[in-house]
């Protein structure tokens, strides 16, 4: 089973796939650049492996080659969801943290993400974002796990003001394979203890 949402022109902004459903059916939708829908999912590259493929503009739904079967597949290598494939690909899940802004519990993805986004792909390399609440006992090893896999740490910094526990935020970038920034972020994510 699937739920789809339409901007105001029409255009499909996201798909959100549940319940065993396909994305066989949808992926005429969104044009899949041959150097990312070639990768297997066990991660491999497969640069002979072409497929046919649509071309679209910005408002058609696909923005630098990211179809939404291919953000999907990104969401899931780290357990999160589609927030939106256009103009940017953005998976996110929440981080697990008891956590309460102006005395009052918070569950809200603005407080709480662990988010990525992927654009402008360019033969299979795109500009890879992330973003993570982070606790302060958690700033150093996150950065050093980021680091060692050769992604840029850009800021940490707060958000909130009156929260508890401090809430503090570090973001990272690259470019890259998508799906190698993917599984970096989560390895990273994983071994500083975050997951």
């Amino acid at each position: 089973m699937g739920r789809r949402e339409y901007d105001r022109h029409g255009n499909q902004n996201f798909l959100e796939c549940f319940g065993g459903c396909s994305f066989d059916g949808f992926e005429e939708d969104f044009m899949m650049v041959p150097e990312v829908e070639a990768e297997s999912e066990f991660g491999h590259h497969h640069p002979g492996k072409k497929k046919h493929h649509h071309q679209h503009d910005h408002q058609g739904g696909n923005v630098g080659g990211i179809s939404m079967s291919t953000c999907q597949r990104l969401a899931n290598i780290i357990g999160g969801a589609v927030i939106t494939s256009t103009p940017a690909c953005v998976v996110q899940r929440n981080r697990n943290i008891n956590a309460t802004i102006l005395g009052r519990r918070t569950r809200s993805p603005l407080a709480l993400p662990f988010a990525l986004s992927f654009e402008d792909n360019r033969n299979g390399r795109t500009l890879n974002l992330g973003e993570s609440v982070v606790l302060q006992e958690e700033i150093n090893p996150l950065m050093t796990a980021l680091r060692k896999r050769g992604i840029i740490v850009t800021a940490v910094h707060n958000h909130w003001l009156f929260d508890q526990p401090r809430l503090m935020y570090m973001h990272w970038e690259n470019t890259g394979d998508p799906f190698q920034f993917a599984r970096n972020s989560f390895e990273a994510a994983r071994e500083a203890g975050l997951f």
